[in-house]
């Protein structure tokens, strides 16, 4: 615990300072699992530089249940959110303990101790969160055992011991520099060091239990080894100190408690030894307990009572000690202080206690007894007047208070329910109870001629007049210069509340409205916007005339013209005001039941301090509001003590506190993920983020360093473009801003803070926020469309024109297509007539001829007309006058020969769709007639069932054709000679065909020619 505490002894080196002529408040907030606090067990925690909280510890998600298995992370606290990092890989080395120090430049030392392996050492940049290993230390001989770690200077300097070994090195981030080593007198099993013992110029470093321990300079040099010499008692005997107590610095001399020795032991510097101071024991009694900031000015102890422990916080001066506040936690937690946010921090499984201690310059006297009034004594010193437990002196400056005995001869008077004080020139007193009126000289003696009988609780001095008034009615005057006393004619039934003065009128608050009296006679005035029983305290200030504060929170201006009320100001707790004075700047302090208000009215900037800010009591008491008017202090009275103030000390000095972005979360493109971002490096050089149009939403936290206390902070936001402004929204420590589903454009987010009295913290902070347009609607994109569609116009635009053309020329070429179609169609029908008269008059001829030979050459060439007629008409009843259906050609030419030849010869057909060109269908049809023409004349005289066989079909790139029939040829050899074989000969070589005549007992031809595909 001693080691924990010294590392955070900056902290009330500043934060008592500033509280040394205040009060210090304390607040106390606990955070959970439920708040993101996922800790169940924590190590160890630290403050960095930035005010972020540092804590070490096993997570609670991980399985609590399984002893050594949980994951072991670290989190980060601000004050009001908790962001968690995760360690660096440690491979299979389970971590059972580990702990921070700070390195002074820049970021926090990480120590890591495992079950089965030596500690490591990992270096944490706090800026840009990146944790490194620091191979240098991590990877030293096996040899160096024990290390410790302390501040000289601004440097972060280690001590190491081997088993014979002191070593002296320097940390600078990644890098250890040793810079000196000495041995042992004699081999140690168990080098353990105790604390370093920091001197200014020397750092003391000793084994824990070996009496070996040498001095070390700033620069780690081992300048001198210590000795039973350089340690004397008293009686001048000398001795080799166990163990090194508390140290501490009192004018620029360092102290130190040793061993079991109840006086302290002083440091000589030029002798470097240490000696002890006698009859000191009983001025430090119990000192060695505490724990010193570095400065020595304050301290503090842990004291274990049972189940819990009490951290009592000191001031320290001139060996004394003043206890300034307790706080009491429970035992075995760990702590941690802030420097910035002078946080004590309490670690206890998953609770993380936070308490705020802020400084408050409200002070408070008499604590537990009700004010009425109060006057100006000397300088820092008022008397004031209580209402059942007399007069006190206060000094405020010493914070004391002490009671005034009042004495009227040997008997103390008690004096009580007194509304005023008035202190004459000659320094002699006038106070009054509900029945006398008193005159005390300086010793507060009463004067008794000068005490005289009256009836009323009111008073009031106006020159040398005193004012009294009873609550039950009559108002009262006497004149101290002619000592007599005189009642105010027709004020029986007048009640007076309170009385003011402008130095020459009397006014009260009575039961009759405002009362107004001058030179022997009085007015009261009652209005209809107040109503008479509501009014309740009044006052004359300089800057404002006469005020009149109601039951109900309302402040009203009387005209002294026009005797009306106006209304000034509206309290917003509807609270009781009893009390108003007026500071320098012209800003009314009003006591109020609800607390102490300021509310200046040229800013209408209104501001309430409570008990969070300070007040003792919030419930103020009439009468006990007064104001200094030489240095310019306020003194407000309650029905449980006094408050005292200077205003422009009690209003916030936020220049130095500030409100920061914890976190900005957005989706990063260039990851291509959603980030969290709270990284100090990234959120103090951010100002503006973009947000990708598939991701247009983003969340920040805010916290505030600084001696503030979180959770009493709201914050108000809104985000702003050029299209609109939103509203101020509000929110709380711990909540997260979130924008969802945002419109492309261009935003600006604004955060304001303000205290919990609604003043406002620092300056507005702002982040910039882009919102990228889908891509289709930006202007590039836009831009790139349409100079697509007047490209994509232009090249269709020019296309129809071309196809125009195009159309225009296609409808000539029809044209002319059609005329030529008709003219080839004309043609064939023609060439069909043509050759169909030939034919006739072939058959005319072979009529006429009683020549058979002549005949059957007639025949044939007629057969022959016929097979090339039979083409032209089949084109001309085609749709394509160049292509032939080869089917249909055959079947034409067998039905002619049927009716040609009386032989009823079969025909087998085995035609495939195969379409033949004109150039091929001619010498194809003129070649088939042939064969045809043979078969029946020739072929078929000794056959009783005479066939034709004919097959036609497409293989591969040829066309395939054969031909055969039953019957029978009387001369093969003079049948290849004959005319119609000449034919087939010729057609074949017109084809370029392949002919090949099989030598069977009937006749077979077979023809390959070429598709010309």
């Amino acid at each position: 615990m001693k080691k924990l505490v010294f590392l955070f002894f900056l902290l009330f080196s500043v934060s008592l300072w500033c509280q040394e002529e205040s009060s210090l408040l304390i607040s106390k907030n606990t955070f959970s699992f439920r708040d993101g606090y996922l800790i169940s067990n924590p190590y160890h925690s630290i403050y960095d530089k930035n005010g972020w909280l540092w804590i070490l510890g096993e997570n609670k998600l991980s399985n609590e249940y399984i002893l050594g298995e949980q994951e072991i992370i670290i989190q980060r606290f601000d004050g009001a959110n908790f962001f968690t990092l995760k360690l660096p890989k440690t491979f299979d080395k389970k971590i059972k303990e580990g702990h921070f120090f700070k390195h002074k430049a820049n970021g926090l030392y990480l120590k890591l101790y495992y079950q089965a392996a030596r500690a490591e050492l990992f270096y944490i940049n706090t800026e840009t969160l990146a944790i490194k290993a620091v191979k240098e230390y991590n990877e030293l001989n096996k040899n160096y055992l024990i290390s410790e770690a302390y501040a000289a200077g601004n440097s972060t300097r280690i001590v190491l011991t081997s088993n014979n070994k002191f070593y002296s090195a320097a940390l600078e981030k990644l890098s250890l520099k040793f810079s000196d080593s000495i041995a042992f007198e004699k081999p140690v099993t168990q080098p353990f060091l105790a604390n370093p013992i920091t001197l200014d110029d020397y750092t003391l470093i000793k084994l824990l239990f070996e009496n070996e321990g040498y001095f070390l300079n700033k620069e780690g040099k081992f300048i001198k080894k210590i000795s039973e010499t350089d340690f004397q008692a008293s009686d001048k005997t000398h001795f080799f100190p166990k163990a090194f107590h508390t140290s501490f610095k009192v004018d620029d001399s360092f102290y130190v408690y040793l061993d079991n020795y109840k006086n302290v032991f002083k440091f000589n510097k030029a002798l470097k030894k240490f000696i002890e101071i006698p009859n000191t024991g009983n001025l430090l009694s119990k000192n060695k307990m505490l724990e010193f900031t570095p400065d020595s000015k304050y301290a503090f102890s842990n004291e274990i009572a049972s189940d819990y422990t009490a951290i009592e916080l000191y001031k320290f001066k001139d060996f004394q000690k003043e206890l300034l506040t307790k706080v009491q936690i429970k035992s075995f937690s760990k702590t941690a202080y802030s420097e910035f946010g002078k946080d004590l921090v309490v670690l206890n499984g998953n609770t993380l206690e936070s308490y705020s201690l802020i400084k408050s310059k409200i002070k408070t006297f008499l604590k537990g007894k009700s004010i009425r009034a109060i006057k100006k004594l000397k300088d820092n010193n008022y008397i004031v007047a209580t209402d059942t437990e007399g007069f006190y002196s206060i000094d405020v400056k010493k914070n004391t208070e002490e009671r005034i005995k009042i004495l009227e001869g040997p008997r103390e008077l008690s004096i009580n329910y007194s509304r005023d004080i008035f202190i004459e020139k000659d320094n002699t007193f006038i106070i009054g109870d509900s029945d006398n009126l008193y005159t005390l000289d300086s010793n507060y003696k009463v004067i008794k001629d000068k005490t005289i009988k009256i009836h009323g609780e009111e008073i009031i001095k106006i020159k040398d007049t005193l004012f009294t008034a009873d609550q039950r009615g009559v108002i009262s005057k006497y004149s101290i210069n002619e000592k007599r006393f005189t009642k105010i004619l027709n004020t029986d039934s007048i009640q007076v509340k309170e009385f003011t003065t402008d130095g020459k009128i009397l006014y009260a608050t009575s039961s009759q409205g405002i009362f107004e009296y001058e030179n022997g006679t009085f007015n009261t005035y009652e209005f209809k916007n107040v109503e008479t029983d509501h009014l309740l305290s009044i006052s004359h200030l300089k800057d404002y005339g006469i005020l009149v504060s109601t039951k109900f929170g309302e402040i009203y201006t009387f005209n002294t013209t026009t005797k009306k009320l106006n209304l000034f100001y509206e309290d917003a707790l509807n609270a009781s005001i009893v009390g108003m004075v007026a500071d320098h700047t012209g800003t009314l302090w009003l006591n109020t039941y609800a607390g102490i208000v300021s509310f200046n009215p040229s800013s209408k900037k209104i501001i309430r301090y409570t008990k969070k800010d300070g007040i003792y009591e919030l419930e103020g008491n009439r009468f006990s509001s007064y104001r200094d008017e030489q240095d310019g202090s306020i003194l407000m009275g309650s029905y449980k003590g006094l408050s005292y103030f200077k205003p422009d000390e009690l209003v916030e000095n936020n220049l130095n506190v500030q409100p920061h972005f914890t976190s900005v979360s957005f989706f990063n493109s260039e990851n291509n993920r959603w980030e969290i971002n709270t990284s100090p490096a990234f959120l103090n050089k951010t100002s503006e983020i973009v947000l990708p149009s598939e991701y247009r939403r983003f969340s920040a936290t805010l916290s505030v360093f600084g001696q503030m206390k979180p959770q009493d902070i709201k914050y108000r936001y809104r985000l702003l473009n050029s299209a609109s402004n939103l509203d101020w929204f509000t929110t709380y420590a711990g909540k997260e801003i979130l924008f969802a589903n945002l419109a492309a454009g261009i935003y600006t987010l604004q955060v304001e803070a303000y205290s919990a009295s609604k003043q406002k913290i620092g300056e507005t902070i702002t982040l910039k926020v882009i919102a990228e347009e889908v891509f289709y609607k930006t202007w590039w994109f836009i831009l790139l469309f349409l100079l697509f569609v007047f490209t994509a116009v232009l090249y269709l635009f020019n296309q129809y024109k071309v196809k125009q053309k195009l159309f225009a020329k296609n409808k000539i070429a029809l044209n002319e297509a059609k005329i030529k179609n008709t003219m080839m169609l004309e043609i064939h029908h023609r060439i069909k007539n043509n050759l169909q008269i030939v034919s006739g008059l072939l058959g005319l001829q072979m009529a006429n001829s009683k020549n058979e030979e002549l005949k059957a050459k007639l025949q044939d060439s007629q057969s022959r007309i016929e097979s090339i007629a039979g083409i032209h008409n089949l084109l001309y009843n085609s749709s394509n006058q160049n292509l032939i259906s080869l089917k249909e050609n055959i079947e034409n030419c067998v039905a002619y020969y049927k009716k040609l030849f009386p032989v009823n010869a079969t025909y087998h057909l085995n035609i495939d769709a195969s379409i033949l060109s004109i150039n091929q269908a001619t010498p194809f049809s003129l070649l088939l007639n042939e064969l045809i023409n043979n078969s029946n004349k020739h072929a078929f005289a000794e056959t009783e069932h005479p066939e034709i066989f004919i097959h036609f079909e497409k293989r591969d790139k040829k066309y395939v054709f054969e031909y055969s029939d039953n019957g029978s040829f009387k001369n093969q050899e003079s049948q290849k000679q004959a005319m119609g074989m000449k034919i087939i000969g010729m057609m074949n070589k017109q084809l370029k065909g392949d002919l090949k005549i099989e030598k069977t007992t009937n006749f077979k031809l077979i023809l390959l020619f070429p598709t010309h595909e």
